[in-house]
């Protein structure tokens, strides 16, 4: 056989779904840590702490901005602050609400509503909260709220704030939609009186179906409510109905809460049981014949109430993160690039919710943020950092920090363990014993430091390969990697060595035919 040259390193992705023997040879059977974008596979950027610690663990953070400058809301079991960096240093700022609220990991939601920061807590105990963005105020009961209601969801629509899944009077509302009357910019809706003839406030059921509301959010013009297996649109008509709502899909629904990510002009949502692309009128399945099984079989049972959804925009990516089974909180997240149509896998630092959005500049490139070695560090002194700082990711993590997504190449100070790995390769000659005596890849990183290169080689493509010896490649110095193995169906697997950051562009394989026995 020639020297088999295999383009296109991060073009497909991985597939955990299909036969190893059936995918293409740039197809990946097995990654961790590892984005592709671009055609290129590399490790994915890491988190740095940022803020300094906070007093409690955040379960829920949004972006708000305060006289012009960027501010982080974040809301704990208990408290609420606004943090920032002022002067070079962290203030956060107690803005809790005087009835403290008992908030629950993946119950909140939130917007911010003509600049007005809202949060609803999910329950059926607290009334939404409004904060006035005063530093020296806090958060205070929605104006105009109905007594005695509460909503499992609260979003935003065009003038309107939406509330869905009621409890009203101790009695579960799980199918009713409810609307304030129109605000004024830069104000809260005065009322959410229906009967009320001289506003536009009111309320329907979508009974239909028998699931239950789960969530929604704005789709181009219209408002998406998200049922258990349903989606329907609510659009605004005016006139004496003020709404129209229609059906949109039968079987798709939201899993939980934050489990939709708006990506101009579509939505990606985490169903019971896909990943789906919708366009408020048809939907397609993103992970099927892909990771599909793979993702809902990888879920704890236990802890899928924890599963959310949220886009990382400069590298058009959404992050489905998810409980790993025995995980009691989201350590692993299937991540899709919506432009390149690839999947790959990440280990996240025991997230409670993320969130995109602007940060403050002196927050971005500082030397707090960015935790990686002198020696593996990529970015330039004094230069930008890997992402602009209006486009960024603040996680909210379980082990009481906030992190700062794609500000380092380590994972808050240490190496991530980075793989790909494709199995079952036969090159259309399975009945072929291939004999290989090196790998040439093109890898490009840190110069000096190292890439682990594996090749392996099983008899069938379903048995675990037997690898060889692992081969070191040294970035900059390292042109081919000398190796013996053979076997019918071949293994390469290439792992982070001594380099933070590296890249694979493609690879060759000098291959000589050994014969059918």
């Amino acid at each position: 056989m020639p020297i088999i040259k295999i383009k296109g390193a991060g073009a497909i992705g991985v597939n955990r779904d299909l036969s190893v023997a059936e995918l293409p040879p740039n197809a990946w059977t097995d990654a961790t840590n590892v984005r592709f974008l671009d055609g290129m596979a590399l490790p994915f950027y890491g988190q740095g702490e940022v803020y300094n610690s906070p007093s409690y663990v955040p379960q829920y953070v949004m972006p708000c901005s305060v006289q012009g400058q960027r501010y982080w809301i974040y809301a704990t079991a208990t408290k609420t602050f606004a943090v920032t960096i002022t002067a070079g240093a962290t203030a956060h700022t107690d803005i809790t609400h005087a009835t403290p609220r008992a908030g629950v990991v993946n119950s909140w939601t939130g917007c911010v509503f003509g600049g007005i920061p809202i949060l609803n807590t999910g329950d059926a105990t607290f009334k939404p909260m409004y904060w006035d963005q005063n530093l020296t105020h806090k958060f205070v009961d929605l104006t105009g709220w109905p007594a005695g209601t509460y909503c499992k969801s609260l979003r935003q629509y065009k003038q309107f704030l939406i509330a869905l899944g009621l409890t009203r009077g101790g009695v579960d509302l799980p199918y009713t939609v409810k609307w304030s009357s129109p605000a004024v910019p830069g104000a809260i809706p005065s009322t959410w009186n229906e009967a009320d003839a001289t506003n536009d406030a009111g309320e329907t059921d979508l009974a239909e179906g028998q699931d239950i509301i789960i969530d929604g959010m704005a789709l181009r013009d219209s408002f998406m409510i998200y049922k258990e297996s349903s989606i329907w649109r609510m659009d605004f008509t005016g006139g004496p109905y003020i709404f129209r709502f229609s059906k949109v899909l039968g079987t798709s629904g939201a899993m939980n809460r934050n489990c939709i990510a708006e990506l101009d002009g579509f939505h990606l949502v985490l169903t019971g049981s896909d990943v789906i692309y919708h366009d408020g009128q048809s939907a397609v399945s993103v992970l099927d014949k892909q990771s599909r099984r793979d993702l809902f079989q990888s879920i704890d049972v236990e802890g899928a109430r924890l599963c959310f959804v949220f886009k990382n925009p400069f590298f058009n990516e959404v992050f489905v993160c998810y409980p790993a089974i025995g995980s009691t909180s989201c350590d692993r997240a299937m991540v899709y690039n919506y432009v390149d149509k690839t999947v790959s896998f990440r280990e996240m630092p025991h997230l409670n919710h993320a969130a995109y959005g602007p940060v403050d500049n002196g927050l971005a490139g500082t030397w707090s943020s960015d935790s990686s070695p002198w020696k593996s560090d990529s970015s330039s002194w004094g230069g930008p950092d890997f992402v602009p700082s209006t486009a960024r990711t603040i996680m909210a993590s379980a082990d009481q920090k906030l992190y700062l997504m794609d500000s380092s190449s380590s994972f808050d100070g240490a190496i991530p363990k980075s793989h790909i790995e494709r199995r079952g390769l036969a090159f259309e000659a399975p009945d072929r014993v291939k004999l290989v005596k090196a790998v040439i890849p093109r890898i490009t990183g840190t110069v000096g430091e190292t890439v682990s290169v594996q090749i392996g080689a099983s008899n069938d493509p379903y048995s675990d390969p037997a690898y060889g010896p692992t081969m070191n490649h040294v970035i900059g110095e390292t042109f081919r990697n000398e190796c013996f193995v053979s076997g019918r169906y071949i293994a390469v697997r290439f792992s982070t060595g001594t380099s933070f950051s590296w890249r694979l562009d493609s690879y060759d394989l000098d291959i000589a035919d050994a014969g059918a026995f």
